[in-house]
C-alpha cells in the first residue's frame, strides 16, 4: 500500500509539472482603461485596449498606416448607442506573448481622440482562462481546465453569454428595493455602471435615485450621446455590497444599450476593483476585491 501511494503522488506531481506555464502579459492601467501590446502581422509594439465587452477584435482605422491591412469588405458594426457599416480586414495573424492567433478578422472602427491602435476583444481571449490581476497589472492567459490557477479568496459566479457578451447576475438596491438582473461585463468603458434604456424606463430609475449630473459618451458607432449621471445608493456584486456609485440612465433606442436581455453594464471603473480569473469553457468567472477598492468613483 505505501508503493502505491509513492506510486500516485509521483503521477500527480509529473501531470502537473507537465502543465504549461501561462502566458503573462504586463499591462497599463490609463483613465480606468486597460492596455497591452501585440503584434500584427508584421508589425510589433500595437497598443490595444482590453475589452471583454466586445465579441470582435478592431483596428483604429486612424492607426491603417501603423497596421498595413488588406480591406475584405464591409460589415454592420453595432455600437452602444446604434449601427453603422464599416469596412474589415480578414485573415490577420495576432501574436501576444507566446500565443499566435490566425484568421483574425478586423473591424475598422474610426476612434476619434483614442490613444490606442485596436481592441481586444473576446475572439481573442477565447480558447483559453483569462486571469487579471491589477495588482500586479498583468494579464495571464492558462490553458483551459488549468489546475494550477490559485483561486484562494475569490467569489465563484457562474458566467452567462447573452449575445456572446460576457454577463453575470448582480442588483441594484435603492430604498431597501433590489433592482436585478444580468449585467454586462464591459472592461472596454472607463465608466462604472450604464443601465440599459428599457430596464431604466420599466424601473423609473430616474425618479428613483437623485439625478447629480450629466455625462456624454462616444459608442463605438461614432454616435455622441448624453445620459443623466444618478447616484445609487448600492450595488451587490459577488457578494460583496458597493455603496454610492455614480451610474448613467441610458436612453438609447438602438445599440447595445437598448437591449432588452440586460440591466446594465459593469465598466472598468467598477471592474478594476476586483481581480478576476475568466472561464469561457466551463462557464464560470470568479472575483476577489483588491486595492482599488477604496479608490474614488470619478
Amino acid at each position: 500500500m505505501k508503493h502505491v501511494v509513492t506510486f500516485l503522488v509521483l503521477l500527480f506531481y509529473i501531470a502537473v509539472s507537465a502543465q504549461k506555464a501561462p502566458t503573462i502579459l504586463p499591462f497599463s492601467l490609463e483613465n480606468n482603461s486597460i492596455y497591452l501590446h501585440c503584434k500584427v502581422n508584421e508589425t510589433d509594439s500595437i497598443k490595444f485596449l482590453f475589452d471583454t465587452g466586445a465579441d470582435g477584435s478592431v483596428i483604429n482605422i486612424n492607426s491603417k498606416k501603423k497596421v498595413p491591412l488588406q480591406i475584405g469588405g464591409k460589415s454592420e458594426n453595432r455600437g452602444s448607442n446604434g449601427t453603422n457599416t464599416v469596412d474589415y480586414s480578414s485573415n490577420n495573424t495576432v501574436q501576444f506573448g507566446d500565443i499566435q492567433k490566425k484568421e483574425i478578422q478586423f473591424t475598422l472602427i474610426p476612434y476619434k481622440s483614442a490613444n490606442f491602435d485596436g481592441v481586444f476583444g473576446t475572439d481573442l481571449m477565447k480558447g483559453k482562462t483569462v486571469e487579471i490581476n491589477y495588482h500586479k497589472k498583468e494579464i495571464r492567459f492558462y490553458e483551459e481546465n488549468d489546475r494550477s490557477i490559485d483561486l484562494a479568496g475569490y467569489e465563484k459566479i457562474k458566467l452567462h453569454m447573452i449575445d456572446n457578451y460576457p454577463a453575470v447576475e448582480s442588483c441594484m438596491i435603492v430604498d431597501g428595493k433590489e433592482y436585478s438582473g444580468f449585467f454586462g461585463l464591459d472592461s472596454g468603458a472607463d465608466d462604472v455602471l450604464t443601465i440599459a434604456s428599457p430596464f431604466a424606463k420599466k424601473n423609473t430609475l430616474v425618479k428613483a435615485m437623485k439625478t447629480i449630473g450629466k455625462a456624454t459618451a462616444q459608442g463605438s458607432d461614432g454616435s455622441v450621446y448624453e445620459m443623466p449621471v444618478v447616484l445609487c445608493p448600492a450595488v451587490k456584486f459577488a457578494q460583496k455590497y458597493l455603496y454610492n456609485l455614480p451610474i448613467t440612465l441610458s436612453g438609447s433606442t438602438e445599440g447595445i444599450d437598448s437591449t432588452e436581455k440586460m440591466a446594465g453594464f459593469f465598466g472598468n471603473q467598477f471592474l478594476k476593483r476586483f481581480n478576476t480569473v475568466i472561464d469561457f469553457k466551463n462557464g464560470f468567472i470568479y472575483f476577489k476585491l483588491n486595492k482599488n477598492l477604496y479608490s474614488e468613483f470619478n
